[in-house]
């Protein structure tokens, strides 16, 4: 039920304050996450509440929120920002102090395998193929250490 113009914050002018049942109070909510129509199903068939698997490499953030590989999360809502819309979901990782957008492929309803070689995230190993360079600038160098 809308209650009227948002008037907090970045929201002013930009969006509504909404009732929604079960709420003690009002919330105010930008007009692009706002619709008279029901919002499709999510991505992937997932649910709301779904436990999801991370499969993806290490990420660390800014906001000191972290995506580790293998660590379970919980579907929050469908993944709105940027590429990852229509492609991904938004999940809410335990120690997070926020959601992270994750595309589809990255996430599984199975805890992803043991990962090769017996290895654990956070080994320390030493590159010992020859020198590389990459379009990137990234780099491999003989004898380097590097942290999985």
């Amino acid at each position: 039920e809308v209650v009227g113009p948002a008037t907090e914050g970045t929201h002013q002018g930009n969006g509504l304050t909404m009732l929604f049942p079960g709420n003690k109070g009002s919330i105010s909510c930008y007009l692009p996450r706002l619709s008279v129509e029901q919002p499709p199903p999510l991505p992937g068939g997932h649910e709301l509440g779904d436990q999801l698997y991370y499969t993806g490499p290490n990420q660390s953030f800014e906001s000191g929120d972290k995506l580790t590989h293998g660590q379970q999360g919980e579907v929050v809502g469908p993944a709105t920002e940027g590429t990852h819309q229509g492609n991904g979901l938004t999940m809410l990782f335990p120690g997070n102090k926020g959601s992270i957008s994750c595309y589809l492929p990255r996430l599984s309803v199975e805890q992803p395998p043991p990962l090769p070689g017996g290895h654990e995230l956070g080994d320390q190993l030493y590159y010992t193929g020859p020198n590389q360079s990459f379009e990137s600038g990234d780099k491999l160098t003989h004898g380097q250490q590097g942290e999985v």
